[in-house]
């Protein structure tokens, strides 16, 4: 068992890497080079996000056909990195198909690793917690003299993820569980509270996030408040993470004008990230790439408002409160004790 999980975690932990200098490549070449342009902005989120869901579902297909995760889903994952890589270099369009790609087939191997290795959710907090990292470390540094330095090195690094990742994959079979009588429900509470999260991370502005230290500490809370939630979760199970973790939000956003309880609200609203993730492939445990894809989309709507300047600027009491009490009432009707029994 030590060594199934030490595979696990070698997967795992590469994957998220990955995750980290994905994003950020694709933010460091898209700000360097258009920022001035808000439609390749929206065109390439659409790729990124939103053609996740139409990619995880041939994935799925694929796994079904081939009768195990692993392969199509770290074809996906390669597919993916060498995408980014070239979409750094020449396209916003190509790393957009590649950050869906990536995306997909990780997932889809973090899901696969997090079941065979009984982490329970542990896992996926672990590969999508440095993404924003790497995110917004793109969008603050895009402007250094030494960008074709960093780029470059940050492509090298990409390509020697995916070498250690094909190097040391292992097969896991396709999972063979019908979905739950409850998976539509569950899958649609899901999709919301990440539309709610995608807008309540892109609108509310706090007065005390002026300049790229505070924001790149910002961003290390909330990542680490995405990771803490898979421990947490399998830990104590996920109502109970539920009931704490958004109820303490909803109460820190309150006095989100201050600097500590702003950093408290985005720790913990953001630990129910793993959470919805966890749920919705549970639900329906032969559809991994569907459940990734839906929950992605869900961002991609939920920035689309902001970036059209619908919703933007929001205080941090009461709209971040709101959206807080809203995703505790909603994921508190679908959790339940027995998902980590």
């Amino acid at each position: 068992m030590k060594a199934f999980k030490d595979r696990t975690v070698h997967t795992v932990g590469i994957l998220s890497a990955a995750h980290m200098c994905v994003d950020f490549l694709c933010a460091f070449s898209l700000f360097r080079c258009f920022r001035e342009l808000p439609e390749v902005f929206l065109l390439y989120n659409y790729c990124a996000f939103a053609l996740q869901l139409p990619l995880g579902i041939f994935l799925d297909l694929q796994i079904r056909r081939k009768g195990e995760q692993s392969g199509p889903g770290t074809v996906f994952t390669l597919m993916g990195m060498v995408l980014t890589v070239a979409g750094a270099l020449l396209s916003p369009v190509i790393a957009g198909i590649g950050n869906a790609l990536f995306h997909c087939g990780g997932g889809v191997l973090t899901i696969a690793e997090d079941r065979y290795a009984g982490l329970k959710g542990r896992g996926l907090g672990v590969f999508v917690a440095p993404g924003a990292v790497g995110l917004v470390s793109g969008m603050l540094w895009y402007s250094t003299p030494h960008y074709r330095l960093i780029r470059n090195a940050a492509c090298v690094f990409l390509l020697l993820c995916g070498a250690f990742l094909a190097a040391g994959r292992q097969s896991r079979p396709a999972e063979r569980r019908t979905a739950s009588p409850q998976a539509l429900w569950i899958c649609t509470v899901c999709f919301i509270v990440v539309v709610l999260r995608s807008l309540c991370g892109m609108a509310l502005a706090f007065p005390w996030k002026n300049g790229a230290a505070l924001t790149l500490f910002s961003v290390f809370c909330l990542a680490c408040g995405k990771s803490t939630g898979g421990f947490l979760a399998a830990r104590f199970g996920i109502r109970r993470t539920v009931i704490i973790s958004l109820a303490a939000a909803a109460l820190c956003y309150a006095f989100g004008q201050s600097l500590v309880f702003g950093l408290c609200a985005l720790f913990f609203f953001n630990m129910s990230m793993p959470l919805t993730l966890y749920l919705a492939a549970e639900a329906v445990p032969e559809q991994p790439g569907f459940a990734f894809g839906l929950l992605t989309l869900g961002l991609f709507l939920g920035w689309l408002p902001v970036h059209y300047g619908v919703f933007r600027n929001l205080m941090p009491f009461p709209s971040g409160t709101l959206i807080a009490l809203v995703s505790l009432v909603l994921l508190f009707m679908i959790s339940g004790e027995s998902e980590h029994d």
